[in-house]
């Protein structure tokens, strides 16, 4: 097909977005006007991304990939009104969206499964070494030090002495349990 002249385009985008608008009339003024910017905003991409791969643009099928105007409004409608996921098919949003949920799920997991470990080994190195490892404190109270020392008497007084390996473990044990819940509710979303 031909590609459509620069306003033969701009007639029927804003043909579709009018068309949008007036399904979208549940909603108040600045949301309806907020979901008309946005879906103009994708179309503009659709489009920028079709010319950057150097193929034809072609508007109709640009615009159909986006469902008829109805359809989009009531999926916005219900998104906005009922909180129901929003319209799917927006691949750039998806594509990020997926790239968030992974970093943050594998960021999640690290530091906490890594959190809960080491208190955990941090007990059990207590348990080994209990002159060696501890929770001091030092300068009147002004500092904590949670370490494994060679020379414990210059870092002060040992806070939990034998206490640290109940203490450790069941807080490492609790971060393990509550990473768990996190990471299933980042699998479930």
């Amino acid at each position: 097909m031909s590609r459509l002249s620069d306003s033969q385009e701009r007639e029927k985008i804003h043909s579709y977005l009018k068309t949008l608008g007036k399904y979208l009339s549940r909603l108040e003024v600045y949301e309806s006007e907020e979901v008309l910017r946005e879906i103009e905003s994708h179309i503009f991409d659709a489009i920028d991304l079709k010319e950057v791969k150097g193929e034809p643009v072609d508007i109709d099928s640009i615009l159909s990939g986006f469902g008829p105007p109805r359809q989009l409004a009531e999926q916005y409608v219900s998104h906005i009104l009922h909180g129901t996921p929003p319209p799917p098919g927006f691949s750039a949003l998806e594509v990020v969206k997926r790239g968030a949920s992974k970093g943050l799920y594998w960021a999640t997991a690290g530091f906490g499964y890594g959190v809960g470990a080491a208190l955990i080994l941090l007990a059990f190195a207590k348990l080994l070494a209990p002159q060696h490892v501890g929770v001091w404190s030092s300068a009147n109270g002004n500092s904590i030090v949670i370490a494994i020392v060679n020379n414990p008497l210059q870092q002060g007084e040992d806070v939990l002495g034998m206490w640290l390996v109940p203490v450790a473990v069941i807080a490492g044990f609790l971060i393990l349990r509550l990473t768990y819940s996190i990471l299933r509710v980042f699998r479930g979303a």
